[in-house]
């Protein structure tokens, strides 16, 4: 499936491609298409075995660890087994409601906005005032649990919502970030404070003192609030629940280099110019996980980055990159993804890790469908009969009976008893492409004891109404959240500058993206040097497999 440039009128990608019935077999079944409706098989238990109490599990089904999204997890029914569409599904909505801050972190992130804003309050400036603005991730709440916080400082002319003339030369934003880096070490707001000068547009790099949050200050960049407004926009309104859940995911597994914008962009335009999506006819938020798949096809094997450009605006389309002067001829691979707040600004133009990145995605994809395949021919076989696949296979029980037919393909009613002896064990696809550090769940849990002490609410002289968590819908991120807090608000709060977009703002010293993950956040990420060099991403994943392997279809479960 393709869909041509609206200017050339070329193919450009194909999403997926189906595969003839000849082409199916035992060991290599059909891709699955994102939305299309399948009947289960028959569980191959016995129909008197139900479904256990609640077990605590502590490793999958193969004797790989639980990942943390999983802990607590089960879902498998008595008398079928899900589509394995609906189980990658299933995790994504597990892993997303895991990776989401809870109430208190959301509360003590804005509570690091209000401790910058008072310095601002305090500080003697005649004739003009300065307010404090938040973009990037954190504003359009795709932002990572460890994330950076990005801000600018807008200042205008008293009463105005004018920027203050004698503030718009580099000099003085420069003098106004050093006076503000002294204020925020007086203040105790921060022990340390970084003024980046030289760079084309100089910040101030910090460390909130209580919450141990990085922030990014620059002053009278407003054109990250223009990308901010597109990001929400799309999220909450073009593709609610959906776009958010696969970009978290997606900036979990990539490299730095790549902000949220961009990738917010890519998928966008991947849903835009996906068949079954534009035709109406796929709840996306129920084929997410084919969904996320399938991105990583795109833009790990498929897509023309050395032609092709993107763009969002009038329902997405392609364009050629030379027709947007786009085009760098020394480096044609870049990736170019026009900006929807301006036509000629390239978003992702101070990008120059994307070779890194569609290996990534590439990695990402033929990590994703081997662990996929593996599940499928140990649920069909009792073990993974493919040589490659033996590393993710379930450890032989001491004693146990191989009581199947591999030459033959044929299923076993037995098969399922060779899960680790228990068809209950829960199954991980995610955690093939994704790892999360136990020191950032120990982080998350200290920055909500951290709320509950109080600390914060003392220092700036503000209480809290927590709103109690229905206990029985238990603890979906495992982090141990009960509230959901609500705030005194502050006595002035600025509201949003009607402001023109303009270019996304660069930083000639460092590559910074627009929501700050530009460093080690803690989590692991995949990070392969060469494209064909599968050994690298296997290590990165902690991976083993290295057969690209397609996602089974149900049909091949049947006996």
């Amino acid at each position: 499936m393709s869909r041509p440039s609206k200017e050339t009128g070329e193919d450009y990608i194909g999403l997926a491609e189906s595969s003839s019935e000849s082409e199916v077999s035992d060991t290599e079944p059909a891709p699955v298409v994102a939305g299309t409706k399948r009947k289960a098989p028959e569980d191959d238990l016995e129909d008197s075995e139900a479904l256990p109490a609640a077990t605590t599990y502590e490793k999958c089904y193969n004797g790989q660890p639980l990942p943390p999204w999983l802990h607590g997890k089960q879902r498998l029914g008595k008398g079928s087994k899900p589509a394995i569409s609906d189980m990658l599904n299933e995790e994504v909505k597990d892993f997303v409601d895991f990776i989401s801050p809870t109430g208190e972190e959301r509360q003590m992130r804005q509570w690091v906005i209000d401790r910058i804003q008072r310095v601002l309050d305090g500080l003697k400036m005649v004739g003009v005032e300065a307010k404090a603005f938040c973009f990037g991730s954190f504003s359009t709440n795709l932002f990572l649990p460890t994330s950076d916080i990005d801000m600018t400082v807008m200042i205008y002319d008293k009463g105005t919502t004018r920027v203050a003339s004698r503030y718009a030369t580099k000099d003085s934003v420069r003098k106004f970030l050093y006076t503000l880096a002294h204020e925020l070490k007086r203040s105790t707001f921060a022990s340390k404070c970084e003024v980046i000068a030289k760079a084309r547009v100089p910040i101030i790099k910090t460390h909130e003192n209580v919450t141990g949050y990085a922030v990014d200050i620059s002053v009278n960049a407003d054109s990250g609030l223009g990308s901010a407004r597109v990001q929400k926009s799309f999220s909450e309104h073009v593709y609610p629940k959906t776009l958010r859940s696969i970009v978290l995911v997606i900036k979990q597994c990539t490299p730095g280099g790549l902000g949220s914008y961009a990738i917010t962009l890519l998928v966008v335009s991947f849903l835009q110019n996906h068949p079954r999506v534009r035709s109406g006819g796929l709840d996306l938020y129920e084929n997410m996980g084919v969904l996320l798949t399938e991105f990583f096809e795109l833009y790990g094997k498929r897509f023309n980055y050395d032609n092709v450009g993107i763009s969002v605006r009038d329902s997405g389309n392609y364009f050629d990159k030379r027709s947007r002067n786009m085009l760098n001829v020394g480096q044609p691979y870049l990736l170019a993804i026009e900006d929807p707040c301006d036509e000629t600004n390239d978003v992702t133009k101070g990008t120059y890790g994307i070779s890194r990145i569609k290996q990534t995605f590439a990695g990402a994809y033929d990590l994703l469908n081997n662990a996929i395949y593996a599940y499928h021919q140990t649920r069909k076989f009792g073990e993974p009969i493919n040589s490659t696949l033996k590393a993710t296979a379930v450890p032989e029980q001491p004693g146990s009976k191989r009581s199947k037919n591999n030459k033959g393909g044929k299923s076993n009613r037995k098969s399922a008893k060779l899960f680790n002896d228990d068809p209950w064990a829960p199954v991980s696809f995610l955690s093939s492409i994704l790892k999360v550090n136990q020191s950032v769940v120990t982080a998350r849990q200290r920055i909500i004891a951290t709320f509950h002490k109080g600390t914060m609410q003392r220092i700036l002289g503000v209480s809290y109404n927590p709103v109690i968590v229905n206990l029985a819908e238990g603890d979906s991120n495992g982090i141990g959240s009960v509230s959901a807090p609500a705030s005194n608000p502050p006595s002035n709060p600025p509201s949003a500058p009607p402001t023109a977009p303009v270019s996304e703002p660069e930083n000639d010293a460092e590559v910074i993206s627009d929501d700050g993950d530009d460093g080690d956040d803690g989590y692991d990420s995949v990070d392969s040097q060469e494209a064909d060099d599968l050994r690298m991403l296997q290590q990165a994943f902690g991976n083993t497999t290295k057969d690209p392997i397609v996602i089974p279809s149900d049909s091949d479960f049947e006996e």
